[in-house]
């Protein structure tokens, strides 16, 4: 909806019976929907939050047969062309890319704005189109899930400047960092 109230021109609401396991499974499932799709740019995030795999978006663009770039900070489009720009350590990479194309962006890309009460409004009357679909068998198996460890409890080796050579004692005979 908020998609909407910012300018999409269309939503669709893809609905499976179960949690995609894998990344291929999901990337197939939203190429074949983008099959059908005209489109310039497709914009995925840089990761998911649950699985954390950053594999989906490139999945995609192999699938579809178009380039990607990924993990991208700035993106500048004109003439049927994208020019991106990617952080790297000490330095950035700028990649020119002919369109259609995809790119994974990092939180820095952009900071969307707030939608006007009457573009909510204007949002509830654009359609959602539901798609039922059916997930491809998972190339994963999840053997099993389990908590960490729990971490030692912490130690109070006094208060104030009198703890300090304690907490230096600890440091170099117990844990060994200094």
């Amino acid at each position: 909806m908020k998609a909407l109230a910012l300018g999409a021109d269309k939503a669709v609401h893809l609905k499976c019976d179960r949690i995609p396991d894998d990344p291929g499974s999901a990337a197939k499932v939203l190429a074949n929907e983008l099959k059908a799709t005209e489109f310039d740019v497709l914009l995925f995030g840089k990761k998911g939050v649950d699985d954390d795999n950053q594999q989906v978006g490139p999945m995609i663009a192999e699938l579809l047969g178009v380039p990607c770039v990924t993990q991208i900070v700035k993106l500048e489009i004109s003439d049927g062309k994208a020019v991106a720009h990617r952080e790297v350590e000490g330095g950035s990479i700028t990649v020119e890319t002919t369109l259609p194309a995809a790119f994974t962006a990092e939180k820095d890309l952009t900071v969307p704005r707030y939608a006007s009460l009457r573009e909510l409004v204007a949002a509830r009357k654009k359609p959602i189109v539901v798609k039922d679909v059916q997930l491809p068998p998972s190339r994963l198996e999840i053997v099993s899930i389990q908590y960490p460890p729990p971490h030692p409890p912490g130690k109070i080796v006094g208060k104030g400047v009198d703890a300090v050579p304690s907490l230096v004692k600890l440091l170099h005979e117990e844990a060994k960092v200094i």
